[in-house]
């Protein structure tokens, strides 16, 4: 498997490590968003979402919530977390993205979008009848 998160892990790539787990590892990426934006990713491969174990998913999502914690506590105001499953996962290696935010920092991590909703119900009566198949 040609992963370049797996070869971060196994330490075969460059890569700015930041913190670590047992289960996880935290490192920057090659273009941070944000003062401080981070990868948190399970060390075992787990390609997105829909792939990723529920131990691996608790891991990444602990791993994450301590590093947020950590920074709020040294001076930052918060983070966004971002995943993307396949849309525009760049990376087939599960991973969320912490973007430590500042209040004055400026930053809109909330993309400008374009879709026109056709009102509350419209919008989500394929969702809701997803939920509701429980499949």
């Amino acid at each position: 498997m040609d992963c370049i998160f797996c070869e971060i892990v196994a330490g075969e790539a460059d890569a700015l490590v930041l913190d670590e787990t047992d289960e996880t590892l935290a490192f920057a990426p090659l273009e941070p968003v944000s003062e401080g934006h981070l990868l948190v990713v399970p060390k075992a491969h787990h390609e997105n979402l829909f792939d990723i174990s529920e131990e691996a998913l608790r891991a990444v999502s602990d791993h994450a919530r301590d590093i947020a914690t950590r920074l709020r506590d040294h001076g930052f105001d918060g983070v966004n977390l971002l995943h993307d499953t396949g849309v525009q996962q760049s990376v087939s290696h599960f991973h969320l993205h912490v973007a430590p935010r500042r209040a004055e920092d400026g930053l809109d991590l909330w993309p400008d979008f374009d879709y026109e909703s056709r009102g509350r119900g419209a919008d989500y009566a394929a969702v809701k009848a997803a939920l509701e198949s429980g499949d």
